[in-house]
C-alpha cells in the first residue's frame, strides 16, 4: 500500500488532499477495535500508523453517512483553516460503492450504495481537555491552565476574526491537548462559514451545558454562541465545575490555599485568576449581545502581556485589589485528595486523612461521604486545636467484587469555631448555612488499588447486565429520577443542579434546566397539570411547566431558612397536594392554594429520607425516617396513625402494595434488610436478607412483584405472593430509585452514573427462582439492536 501522499501531508510537504479508502484501512488494521481512540454520536476515531508517525482518522458512523451536509460543511471548513490552536487537518475520503443484495422471495438482486465518509487529522497525543478538569485543589497547576485557556482564545480568535468560521460546539471534549499541553481545537462537525451574521438551525445538535441558550431555545447560531461556550470552559478550567460559587473570593481563597504550599504565591497569580472569572461570567451572560467578542478578549489578554508574549512585571499588571494576598490561609490542610485503597475480595480495607490546623484558631470538621459504600470514619467529626493534626481512619467494609474509582466520593467541610464549642454541640453543625465564619468544602476521591486477578466468589450469578443505558456526560451523577405514568418521558436529577427530561422511547434529552446551584433531591411529575417539581438541597421548591419547552411556574423556599439536606417528594394521585419532607419534618402542599402549606406533620427524631403516598387509601401517606422507624399518618391529622419499629438502622425508602387483597408495605434500611409489613396486622411479616444498605424499594403496579436496590448495584426481583427472590441483577453502582415506565412492563433504575432500563415479566406459577434457567427479568440489549441497525443502514442507505 502506498502511503507517500499521507506521508508528505504529514510532513508539511503537501496540502490536504482526497485520500483513498484503502489507504485508510491499511493504516487504521481495517479499522480494528483495538485502534479506537474515541467515539462519539456521529463517528469512531482510530489510529492510523505511518513510517513517519501517527494520525487520527475520524469515521462517520454509517447510519449518518447518507446527510453529507455536516460531512462537506466540515471539510470546507478545515481546508480553510490553519493555526497552532486547531488540529491539523491532513485530508478527507468520500467513497461511495454499489453492492448487490440478494433478498430472499425475489428473483432479481437489488443494488444499494455502501457509503464512507472519513476525515484524517494529526494525532494528538494527550487526550481532550475533559480529563484534566479538576477544582481548585488538586490537577494542573495554574500556570498550566492559563495557558490552555489563552491558547483556546486564539485558536477561537483564528477561526472568528480571520476565517469568519463560528464552531457550535465547543467544549472539552473538542479541545485536545498535545505533549507540551498546547490545546487544538477540533470537530467542526456543526460548524459554519458566517455568510450572515446570524443563521437559524431546525437541530439542536450542540452539547448539553456548553450550547448557547438562544441556539438551544430558538436555534439562532453566531460568533456570541461560541463565546457562550467559551465562558463555560473557562470557568469549569478555574473551578473544576460549570457553575461558579456565589462568592468568587472563595475561589481565590482556594488557589491561595495552594500556591503557599507550593510556594507559587504572586500578586499576578491572583489577577489572573480574577481576571479569567471576569471574562468567563461575561462570555455567559444571557443577551447575545452583551457576550464580548473573542477580539475583545484577545486584546484584554494581551493588553497584561509583553509585546513578546512575556509576562510583563508584577506592578505593571494591576486588576484590581485582591484581598486573599493579603491575607492568612486559615484553610484545613488535607492529605491525601485523593484515596487508594488495597482491595481484596471480601476484606475490610482502610486508608488514613491528615487533617492539619496551621492556624492560630480551632477549626471545626465533619467528614461526609456523598456516595457511599458502607465506609466508615472515624471520627466523623471533631474540632481540631490551633497548630495541630488529626488522622481520620476511613475503613470500606469487604465487598463481594471491585468497585469502580469514585470521583468526589468525600467531602470534608471545615469551618473556624470558638474555642468553648464542644464535639456534642456539632449536631450536623451548621457546617452549611448557619456558620458565621467562611465554611470549606474539599471533596476527596477514591481509588481501588487491585494487585492480583479478583475473582468474585459469590454463587449466586448476576445473570443480566440491564439493559438500555441512558447517560449524560454534561448533567453528571443522577441523583433522583421520575417516570411518567401516560407518555414516555423520564425526569432526572442531578449532583450540580441539573433537570433533564428524557424520552424513554428514544432514549435522548427532550429539554433540561439549571434547576439549583446545589443538588437536585428530588423530582416528581404532575402529569395532569404537566408540570414537573423539583426540590434542591437547599430546600427550595422549582415548578416548571412542561410543554414545548421548560418555562418557570413557582419558586419558594419549601422548608426553613436553615435548613440544608436532602428533601423527599411525593405527589398525590388526585388531589392538588405534594408532600415534601426534610430533616424531621413534612409539609402537605396545595398547588390550588397558591402552594400554600395547609399542614405540618412534626413526629420522627431524625432525618426523613422518603415519603410515599398510599394509592389505596389516598388519604394517608407512609414516611421512612434514620431514627429507625416508618410512621404512617392521614392528611388530616398533624399526629401519625400508626409507628412500624424493627429495623437496627437507618430507613431509606418505602412503599405500598397489595396482597391477598389485604394492604402492605416495604421498606429497605442501612440494616442490609428490606422488610414487609402487614398494615392491618402492622406488624413485620417478613425479612428480606441483603448482602449490604437497601437504598431503595419499589412494588410494581401492575404484577406481583417487588424491586429492591443496594449499595452494591444490585437489583433484586422478589415475589410478592411468597416472598421469594426470583432474579438478581446489577448496574455496578449505588441504586437511587425505580420508576414503571409507561405502557410497558419496563422498570428504570436510576443510578450514580446513568440509568438503566430493564424489561420486567411476570413469571408467577411457573416455579421461578434465582436458579432457575428462565429470566424473570429479561435485557434490553438496546447497543446491539443499534449495531444492527447501523449495519443494515450502510448495506441499503439507498434502497
Amino acid at each position: 500500500m502506498n502511503h507517500e501522499v499521507l506521508e508528505r501531508i504529514l510532513d508539511g510537504r503537501e496540502n490536504p488532499t482526497n485520500l483513498s479508502l484503502p489507504l485508510l484501512k491499511d493504516i487504521t488494521e481495517n479499522f480494528s477495535e483495538d485502534r479506537e481512540i474515541g467515539h462519539g454520536g456521529f463517528a469512531t476515531v482510530y489510529k492510523g500508523v505511518l513510517p513517519n508517525g501517527n494520525v487520527a482518522v475520524k469515521r462517520i458512523k454509517s447510519c449518518h453517512s447518507i446527510k453529507e451536509t455536516l460531512f462537506y460543511r466540515e471539510v470546507n471548513s478545515l481546508l480553510n483553516i490553519e493555526h497552532e490552536n486547531v488540529v491539523r487537518f491532513l485530508g478527507f475520503c468520500a467513497s461511495t460503492d454499489q453492492i448487490a443484495i440478494q433478498i430472499e422471495g425475489l428473483k432479481e438482486r437489488i443494488y444499494a450504495e455502501v457509503r464512507e465518509r472519513l476525515l484524517c487529522f494529526e494525532y494528538i497525543s494527550n487526550g481532550s481537555l475533559t480529563k484534566y478538569i479538576t477544582d481548585e485543589l488538586r490537577g494542573l497547576e495554574w500556570k498550566t491552565r492559563y495557558e490552555i485557556i489563552r491558547g483556546i482564545c486564539e485558536g477561537l480568535y483564528h477561526l472568528h476574526k480571520e476565517k469568519q468560521i463560528y464552531h457550535m460546539d465547543m467544549k472539552p471534549d473538542n479541545i485536545l491537548l498535545d505533549n507540551d499541553m498546547v490545546p487544538k481545537i477540533t470537530d467542526f462537525g456543526l460548524s459554519r462559514l458566517d455568510e450572515m451574521t446570524q443563521t437559524m438551525s431546525k437541530d439542536r445538535l450542540g452539547s448539553l451545558g456548553y450550547c448557547a441558550p438562544e441556539y438551544w431555545s430558538q436555534g439562532k447560531m453566531s460568533f456570541k454562541s461560541d463565546m457562550y461556550s467559551l465562558g463555560v470552559i473557562i470557568i469549569e478550567l478555574v473551578t473544576g465545575q460549570k457553575a461558579l460559587p456565589i462568592n468568587n473570593n472563595k475561589i481565590l481563597r482556594r488557589w491561595r490555599h495552594r500556591w503557599r504550599k507550593t510556594g507559587k504565591e504572586t500578586q499576578l497569580v491572583y489577577q489572573q485568576v480574577a481576571k479569567c472569572i471576569r471574562i468567563g461570567l461575561l462570555c455567559q451572560e444571557i443577551d447575545p449581545s452583551e457576550r464580548p467578542f473573542i477580539w475583545d478578549i484577545i486584546d484584554d489578554i494581551r493588553q497584561a502581556e509583553g509585546v513578546n508574549g512575556s509576562i510583563k512585571n508584577d506592578s505593571q499588571y494591576k486588576f484590581g485589589q485582591i484581598s486573599p494576598y493579603l491575607e492568612d490561609d486559615d484553610m484545613l490542610g488535607i492529605e491525601p485528595l485523593e484515596l487508594h485503597f488495597p482491595f481484596q475480595l471480601n476484606k475490610q480495607m482502610s486508608c488514613t486523612i491528615q487533617l492539619t490546623n496551621e492556624t492560630g484558631s480551632y477549626i471545626a470538621f465533619n467528614v461526609e461521604h456523598m456516595n457511599p459504600l458502607s465506609y466508615c470514619a472515624q471520627p466523623q467529626k471533631d474540632i481540631i486545636p490551633p497548630r495541630s493534626k488529626c488522622n481520620v481512619e476511613i475503613t470500606m467494609q469487604p465487598q463481594a467484587k471491585a468497585p469502580r474509582d469514585h470521583t468526589s466520593e468525600f467531602t470534608v467541610w471545615s469551618t473556624k469555631v470558638n474555642d468553648g464549642l464542644a464535639i456534642e454541640d456539632m449536631a450536623t453543625i451548621k457546617f452549611i448555612k448557619e456558620a458565621i465564619n467562611v465554611v470549606d468544602d474539599v471533596n476527596l476521591d477514591v481509588a481501588f488499588d487491585i494487585s492480583e486477578p479478583q475473582e468474585a466468589s459469590e454463587k449466586t450469578s448476576v445473570t443480566v447486565q440491564p439493559l438500555t443505558q441512558i447517560t449524560d456526560d454534561v448533567a453528571r451523577a443522577i441523583w433522583c429520577m421520575d417516570a411518567h405514568q401516560t407518555e414516555p418521558l423520564i425526569i432526572t436529577g442531578h449532583r450540580f443542579g441539573d433537570v433533564q427530561i428524557w424520552n424513554s422511547d428514544t432514549q435522548k434529552v427532550v429539554d433540561w434546566v439549571k434547576a439549583s446551584e446545589e443538588a437536585v433531591s428530588n423530582v416528581k411529575f404532575i402529569a395532569r397539570m404537566r408540570w414537573l417539581v423539583a426540590v434542591a438541597y437547599d430546600c427550595f421548591f422549582h415548578v416548571y411547566k412542561y410543554e414545548k419547552e421548560l418555562e418557570k411556574v413557582t419558586s419558594f423556599k419549601a422548608h426553613g431558612y436553615y435548613d440544608w439536606g436532602r428533601c423527599s417528594l411525593d405527589v398525590h394521585p388526585t388531589q392538588p397536594y405534594v408532600l415534601s419532607a426534610c430533616r424531621m419534618q413534612v409539609k402537605l402542599w396545595d398547588w390550588d392554594q397558591d402552594w400554600n402549606c395547609i399542614q405540618t406533620f412534626e413526629e420522627h427524631s431524625d432525618n426523613i429520607n422518603e415519603v410515599k403516598f398510599n394509592l389505596e387509601d389516598t388519604n394517608s401517606f407512609a414516611s421512612a425516617s434514620d431514627d429507625c422507624t416508618v410512621k404512617v399518618w392521614s392528611l388530616d391529622s398533624p399526629k401519625s396513625k400508626y409507628t412500624l419499629p424493627g429495623h437496627s438502622h437507618h430507613v431509606y425508602s418505602v412503599d405500598f402494595f397489595k396482597r391477598d387483597g389485604r394492604q402492605y408495605l416495604i421498606s429497605g434500611c442501612k440494616d442490609k434488610t428490606a422488610k414487609i409489613w402487614d398494615l392491618q396486622k402492622k406488624e413485620c411479616v417478613q425479612t428480606l436478607q441483603h448482602e449490604c444498605d437497601v437504598n431503595s424499594v419499589f412494588a410494581h403496579p401492575s404484577l406481583p412483584l417487588l424491586v429492591t436496590g443496594g449499595e452494591d448495584g444490585a437489583v433484586r426481583v422478589w415475589s410478592s405472593t411468597d416472598f421469594r427472590l426470583k432474579r438478581k441483577l446489577g448496574v455496578s453502582m449505588p441504586v437511587r430509585g425505580f420508576a414503571c415506565l409507561t405502557g410497558s412492563e419496563r422498570v428504570a433504575i436510576a443510578h450514580y452514573y446513568g440509568m438503566s432500563v430493564m424489561e420486567i415479566g411476570d413469571e408467577e406459577g411457573q416455579g421461578g427462582n434465582e436458579g432457575s434457567h428462565e429470566n424473570s427479568t429479561a435485557a434490553i440489549d438496546y447497543e446491539k439492536i443499534q449495531r444492527q441497525s447501523e449495519r443494515a443502514a450502510s448495506t441499503l442507505s439507498s434502497v
